[in-house]
């Protein structure tokens, strides 16, 4: 079953049977358009910042093709949520390199609603 990298960067994906799997963003990356409202809540007299983040779509998903997976940023699937069965995020991340990348990612995951 193909995995089709929509990140911005590449993914280190370690197997099950210690492979690793290095999976180069695709050309077609996926983004969240969003809108963020930043507040602040107070709590014992301490200012905290709290941005509510709202997704307004998602931008470049490729259309469902057989039998594969996309592999998209965090945010894409939250917005995406199980509308999609064919859309998973990297889960179980260590290693993030001094440029914020993730250098190794050994999960992936599908998010489901039970709401």
């Amino acid at each position: 079953m193909p995995l089709v990298n929509l990140t911005n960067q590449t993914l280190h994906l370690h197997t099950t049977d210690g492979t690793v799997l290095d999976l180069a963003p695709d050309a077609r990356y996926v983004g969240l358009a969003a809108t963020s409202d930043h507040r602040t809540v107070t709590h014992n007299g301490h200012r905290v910042s709290l941005t509510v983040r709202r997704a307004d779509g998602v931008k470049s998903l490729p259309d469902p093709e057989p039998d594969t997976i996309y592999i998209v940023p965090f945010e894409v699937a939250w917005a995406i949520g199980d509308a999609r069965d064919d859309v998973v995020y990297p889960a179980e991340t260590s290693e993030v390199n001094d440029a914020g990348e993730t250098v190794r990612v050994s999960h992936l995951r599908r998010l489901v609603s039970s709401l």
